[in-house]
């Protein structure tokens, strides 16, 4: 049964990249978590950044509107 004792050899090779694969995934989950969390940081500083941004500019405009109604 040359069949199986092949079949034995390719288990025993699977079993190896399982096992290297359960080694090096953690490290590599956890490298990937603190660049997301590092984006996730950046993006929220640019959304406040804009929306700062965005209120002086709306702040602008409703002291512009103002003094043109008192300039009326």
């Amino acid at each position: 049964m040359p069949e199986v004792e092949g079949l034995g050899e390719r288990l025993e090779k699977l079993e190896g990249v399982v096992e290297a694969t359960i080694r090096v995934l953690p490290p590599l989950v956890q490298d990937l978590s603190r660049r997301i969390d590092t984006l996730r940081q950046e993006v929220k500083a640019d959304i406040s950044t804009a929306f700062n941004k965005a209120m002086l500019v709306f702040t602008a405009i409703g002291v512009v509107l103002a003094l043109l109604t008192l300039l009326r």
